[in-house]
C-alpha cells in the first residue's frame, strides 16, 4: 500500500483520527482541519467518552475508566481545550487533589504524589487551564526532581536510594512540562534544556535497550498499543520525539527499524495488544488494522524522513 492509500484510509476513521490525519500527514493549513477537530466532541470516540461523564463532572471510577485516564485519552484525541462540560471537569479534577498551598510546598507533593501524577496534573492543566497560577509551581517541583541522568522516576518517593530513571515516569512528566511550556509556565530555551537531557537518556537506550548490555529491558516496550495510560511504548517515545531536532539522531534506526517491521502488508499497523482493564468501550479491535498506530507510525516515519533530508 502507499502511502497515499494509506492516509486514504485513515480518512476514512473517527474525526479523532481525520483531523490529525489532515493536520500531520497532509500539511494541510489550520482552517483545513480545525472543523474537523471540532467534531471530536460531537461524534465518534470522543462524544462517546462524553456520554459517559456523570453530572458531577466526574467519570466513573475505574482502571481506566477513571476521570484522570479518560482527560488523558481526551487530550490524545484532540478534543477543543475549550469544550465546556470537559473543562469543567479538569478544573473539578484538579481542585479535588490540589489547593494553590498544596501546590506550592515541593515537600509534600514530593512525599505524597507519585511524579507521574504530577505530570498528569500539570499536563491536564496546562491542556484546559493554562492560565491556573497551580501549574507554575508544579513545573518548580518537577524541573527539581530530575536525575542526574536526565529523567525521572516515581519510584524516588519511596524509595529514596533510586538511581536509575524511568522511562515510563520520563515521559509522563515530559508530556506535562511540555504543554506546560505552551502554556508559557516554563520558558521555552530552560524547557528544551530539560528535555534534551531527558531524550539523551532516551537515545543512550536506543529507547528500547539497556545501555549496557543491549538486550530488550521489557518485551511491553515493543507493543503496539493504545491508549497508552501512563504505561510506556517505543511508539509512544517516538511519537513524542518527532517533532524534536533529536529525530535525526542515528540511534533512533535500531526502534524505527523495529516499527517499520510491525507493518502488514496491507500498509497498516495493527492492534497487537490490550493493557488490562476496563474500558467504555475499544475504538479498536485486537488484532485487527488500528487507525491510532498507522496514524502514529506513519507520522513518525515521515518526521524521521524531514529530519534526514
Amino acid at each position: 500500500m502507499t502511502m497515499d492509500a494509506a492516509i486514504a484510509w485513515l480518512l476514512e476513521g473517527d474525526p479523532v483520527i481525520r483531523w490529525q490525519t489532515l493536520r500531520d500527514l497532509c500539511h494541510q493549513p489550520p482552517e483545513a482541519w480545525q472543523a474537523e477537530r471540532r467534531q471530536t466532541a460531537l461524534t465518534g470516540w470522543g462524544a462517546q467518552f462524553l456520554q459517559a461523564l456523570r453530572p458531577d463532572g466526574t467519570w466513573p471510577t475505574g482502571r481506566w475508566t477513571d476521570t484522570v485516564w479518560t482527560l488523558l485519552t481526551l487530550m490524545d484525541c484532540g478534543l477543543p481545550p475549550d469544550h465546556p462540560p470537559v473543562r469543567d471537569a479538569a478544573q473539578r479534577f484538579l481542585d479535588a487533589r490540589l489547593t494553590p498551598e498544596q501546590a506550592a510546598d515541593e515537600t509534600w507533593l514530593l512525599t505524597r504524589v507519585d511524579l507521574c501524577h504530577i505530570g498528569f496534573w500539570l499536563r491536564i492543566g496546562a491542556y484546559f487551564l493554562p492560565d491556573d497560577a497551580r501549574l507554575a509551581p508544579l513545573v518548580g517541583t518537577l524541573l527539581g526532581a530530575q536525575m542526574p541522568d536526565g529523567g525521572w522516576n516515581c519510584r524516588k518517593r519511596n524509595y529514596p536510594q533510586t538511581v536509575h530513571s524511568s522511562f515510563h515516569t520520563t515521559f509522563n512528566v515530559l508530556e506535562g512540562l511540555a504543554l506546560a511550556a505552551e502554556a508559557g509556565c516554563i520558558g521555552r530555551d530552560d524547557f528544551r534544556q530539560r528535555e534534551a537531557l531527558a531524550l539523551e537518556f532516551m537515545l543512550a537506550h536506543q529507547m528500547y535497550r539497556s545501555d549496557r548490555t543491549g538486550a530488550i529491558i521489557h518485551e511491553r516496550f515493543t507493543h503496539l498499543t493504545f491508549p497508552s495510560h501512563w504505561h510506556y511504548t517505543i511508539l509512544r517515545g517516538l511519537d513524542y520525539m518527532r517533532c524534536r531536532p533529536e529525530m535525526g539522531d542515528r540511534r533512533l534506526e535500531d526502534p524505527l527499524a523495529l516499527l517499520a517491521s510491525r507493518r502488514k502488508a496491507n500498509g497498516r499497523w495493527p492492534v497487537e495488544k490490550r493493557i488490562p482493564g476496563v474500558t467504555f468501550f475499544d475504538m479498536e479491535t485486537l488484532g485487527g488494522a488500528s487507525w491510532w498506530n498507522t496514524l502514529r507510525a506513519l507520522r513518525v516515519l515521515q518526521s524521521r524522513q524531514r529530519a534526514l533530508a
